[in-house]
């Protein structure tokens, strides 16, 4: 930088061969060092989680040992689910007189034995429990889980999975996500499902698994004597879930329904996001409606909506609307519309037919945002 006449101007240091040879090395060096730590991360190592089952073989005198805890654990032992890993029971935990701890140790089915402790995991140690799954549950901010495992004479088992998941939201919407759409459904809790003698429901903050060894007649009735009990138990106070009923029931597909705490469509400004999919005009169209505690953060999301649509290149025609922002992007043969008003921002996304897209614009995404779900549970 040239100065005035008779000052010194700035003169840039000359940097040396070996310098600049030993930075780009350390910078190689560093960026190759944090590659391989998060591989590892990546990948699970049962050895570290893992108890070693022979170590199970012969528990110690006054030790509780699970159907789970190993091969050789005794004759009513079976073998450990597909989700889960073998680990020793937490013991010595005192059981309140309600909550999950409570439910489950009340849950005594004929004929069968809990040979092992109720095992409690948060949401710091779930991995624990159900390597590989736990990201999904933390993606929808689970609290706490308590399993129990039962036996019966001929080593058959069952296993119960009680999530709790803070609100009926939470609940429904990591049960959403395990959904098999063409598993019969049951009539369990809010929703439920059953896949062989397994049972899967939620209700109220809660979200249940009941996984049976084997698809028996037998298995099928002690699942759905277990399911009986924790249903009479799990506290629910029957209120809608705010969003649930928004998005419309007409020609949407069966089991479409989703809900995301975060990340919805994989668009990070999309929180609290009820997804479905629909059949219109004999085209699969996917509508969304995001749940927002302010309008400041409704106006963020329409921008953070703006800066998806501009980050591809797309052509934004934008109108003011009663009460919120209308949004149409054209990008280059693939339309989404979105609308605001109040707390809800909806819409349609990745629209192939540009008529199409007006019509949701006009025909259904105002009735969408319409805030007319005043009785319903925040989430």
């Amino acid at each position: 930088m040239a100065g005035a006449a008779g000052n010194r101007g700035f003169v840039r240091t000359q940097i040396s061969t070996t310098e600049r040879a030993i930075s780009l090395s350390l910078i190689i060096g560093l960026g190759a060092l944090g590659v391989i730590i998060y591989q590892s991360g990546q990948r699970f190592d049962a050895s570290l989680f893992g108890l070693d089952p022979a170590a199970l073989a012969a528990p110690a005198t006054g030790q509780n040992s699970g159907p789970n805890s190993g091969p050789n654990s005794g004759p009513n032992s079976g073998p450990a689910p597909a989700n889960t890993i073998v680990m020793a029971p937490r013991t010595g935990a005192a059981v309140s007189v309600t909550g999950p701890l409570a439910w489950l140790e009340q849950i005594r089915p004929d004929g069968w034995d809990r040979p092992g402790d109720i095992e409690s995991f948060d949401a710091a140690d779930l991995y624990v429990k159900i390597n590989g799954r736990a990201e999904q549950y933390l993606a929808y901010d689970v609290v706490g889980l308590d399993c129990a495992s039962f036996t019966d004479p001929e080593g058959r088992f069952i296993d119960v999975f009680l999530y709790e998941m803070g609100t009926p939201g939470r609940a429904f919407g990591i049960y959403a996500v395990e959904l098999d759409p063409e598993a019969p459904p049951v009539n369990l809790g809010r929703g439920g499902y059953r896949s062989g003698a397994s049972l899967f429901f939620w209700q109220g903050g809660f979200y249940v698994q009941i996984l049976a060894s084997e698809t028996t007649g037998a298995l099928t009735r002690t699942a759905d004597a277990i399911a009986a009990a924790l249903t009479d138990r799990l506290p629910d106070n029957g209120k809608p879930v705010e969003g649930m009923d928004a998005l419309p029931d007409r020609h949407r597909i069966p089991g479409s329904l989703q809900y995301m705490v975060r990340n919805g469509l994989s668009l990070p400004f999309l929180t609290e996001t009820w997804t479905a999919d629909y059949l219109i005009e004999g085209q699969r169209v996917t509508l969304f409606l995001s749940l927002q505690p302010t309008t400041a953060d409704v106006e963020a999301v329409v921008e953070g909506y703006r800066g998806y649509l501009n980050d591809f290149g797309a052509t934004i025609t934008e109108s003011a609307t009663d009460n919120g922002t209308a949004l149409f992007g054209d990008m280059d043969g693939y339309y989404d519309v979105v609308r605001s008003s109040g707390t809800r921002v909806a819409g349609a996304v990745l629209l192939e037919d540009p008529q199409l897209a007006r019509q949701i614009a006009a025909d259904w995404l105002p009735g969408i945002v319409a805030d007319t779900d005043l009785t319903s549970d925040r989430r």
